[in-house]
């Protein structure tokens, strides 16, 4: 029936002939208008739309068409030679589009419209994802979702320097980005209702969420390149329980009717495990990158486990299973099973919670005060990188951190005139802090601060290191003009600078 037909389809787009059938001339089949997964793609080429009109996607036009050229290519290539037709390779198409929303290079950049960075990446992941649903089978269905089970693959083995997934924020709130959550909502809610999926996306979604509500009321944290301090308590929940990237897993890529466990009570079960074994598998996480990664992989661990809940819930919600009985009995049961989940769930994240490094709590300051006089106080002014950025940076929080540095610049001119390696040492770090003990001791000069700059800096040689902040000043050194930007940790309590740029 069209209402019951896969959202993405991982068995064969076009049918084999019977066994001893004359083999029929090469034909061709158009997709039919009724198909589903017509809508899905709507859904997913609407957000890919959006997502480099508005959103600024670091991903180009030509990545998108290698990875649906690619699933279309594999696709026709595994079907047509045995049953002679070319069919319009829908589920591939679904594919391929799964692996380009979620996989990223790292170095392609919004505007790169026609980059071809990193193609191979696009190419090698969609193949083995299209691969996958032919190879990999259970009970005479693919076992794994291809799109998902291929992007994992392709993180754990490539890293972080050569693939990326998609970041869970999206960006500050914008007219682009809820007119995303729209359509990802609106489409998710009427497809997966259609193929009576919702109950698996609505149990997905209460569970983890619970989750992790529970992992951020422990204190845990994790690093984003695209935040200034840890992502931590309702941003870290927030991130993980609202990102866009979460409800197109949920509604998108747990549903696949070809790999979701069937029937009530194993659809139930199946969305409670995906959730746990997420869940579980990201409070171990400390950065970004590995909290995706782990999300995604929940999903591995439950479809390669969803044999056994078939057989413990039969699709057809038959027989004489104690668990499915007890969870057909009545319709509060299955929220009962999601509750226990949740609760055996939490248990463990707070235990890993529990047993992580305790952080380091920095030492009370020591620095010499400073006492600032009129012409070190300098306009501030806040640049453009502030504004793509996650994490809270007030007017108040800029003046703040202006004052530290100021205050750092004038200690190391005292340290460099003493030959106080000690004192050098509580202001500075890194780079900054081997230049400066290489300095001559020369007097401690005059010196005046007009206007700082406070922006992003990004470090490009490691592509998910945390963003830094820049603070270019301009004022006069012994009377002359002078020009210097400096780098420093944003999330330090007394800041400490880590590179200086002259005239930068």
């Amino acid at each position: 029936m069209t209402a019951t037909r896969p959202v993405d389809d991982l068995g064969s787009d076009t049918d084999a002939p019977a066994p001893g059938a004359a083999r029929p001339r090469w034909t061709f089949r158009a997709p039919s208008i009724k198909d589903p997964r017509l809508r899905v793609a709507t859904v997913l080429l609407t957000v890919q739309a959006l997502g480099q009109i508005g959103l600024d996607f670091d991903l180009s036009i030509a990545q998108i068409l290698v990875s649906l050229g690619t699933a279309a290519v594999v696709e026709v290539a595994m079907t047509a030679p045995r049953t002679r037709v070319v069919g319009w390779p829908a589920s591939a198409l679904l594919t391929g589009n799964g692996v380009a929303l979620l996989l990223r290079v790292p170095g392609t950049e919004h505007g790169d419209w026609w980059s071809l960075r990193g193609w191979y990446v696009f190419a090698l992941a969609t193949a083995l994802a299209v691969l996958s649903k032919y190879v990999i089978r259970s009970g005479g269905r693919p076992l794994f979702n291809p799109s998902n089970f291929a992007l994992v693959l392709t993180f754990l083995v490539l890293g972080s320097t050569i693939s990326d997934p998609q970041d869970l924020w999206w960006g500050p709130m914008s007219v682009w980005l809820a007119l995303t959550y729209l359509v990802v909502v609106v489409g998710g809610l009427l497809i997966t209702r259609r193929l009576r999926l919702l109950r698996i996306s609505v149990v997905f979604l209460a569970t983890f969420a619970a989750a992790m509500a529970a992992v951020a009321l422990t204190g845990h944290s994790i690093s984003a390149r695209w935040n200034l301090g840890p992502v931590e308590g309702a941003q870290y929940w927030t991130t993980l329980a609202l990102s866009p990237e979460i409800l197109i897993f949920a509604f998108f890529m747990i549903t696949d009717p070809r790999t979701a466990a069937r029937g009530r009570v194993g659809g139930t079960v199946y969305a409670v495990a995906v959730a746990c074994a997420s869940a579980v598998l990201v409070a171990f996480q400390t950065t970004e990158y590995a909290t995706k990664v782990a999300l995604l992989g929940g999903l591995v661990l439950v479809c390669a486990a969803r044999p056994v809940i078939e057989r413990w819930a039969p699709a057809g919600d038959e027989g004489a299973d104690v668990l499915g009985g007890w969870l057909r009995a009545t319709p509060a049961r299955p929220l009962a099973l999601s509750v226990g989940g949740l609760a055996v769930a939490a248990a463990v994240l707070v235990g890993a919670a529990s047993t992580e490094a305790p952080r380091p709590v920095p030492a009370p300051g020591s620095r010499p005060d400073v006492e600032l006089a009129r012409d070190q106080r300098p306009a501030i002014e806040l640049g453009p990188g502030l504004e793509h950025v996650g994490g809270a940076f007030s007017r108040d929080d800029a003046g703040r951190l202006v004052g530290d540095v100021v205050e750092d610049v004038l200690l190391v001119d005292r340290a460099v005139a003493e030959g106080d390696d000690g004192l050098a040492a509580l202001v500075a770090t890194g780079p900054f802090l081997e230049e400066v003990r290489e300095r001559p001791a020369v007097p401690v000069p005059a010196r005046t601060f007009e206007t700082a700059r406070i922006d992003v800096v990004r470090d490009r040689q490691d592509f998910q290191a945390r963003p830094r902040l820049s603070i270019a000043f301009t004022g006069t050194l012994d009377g002359e003009p002078w020009a210097s930007t400096y780098h420093v940790e944003p999330t330090t309590r007394d800041a400490r600078i880590e590179r200086e740029v002259p005239g930068g």
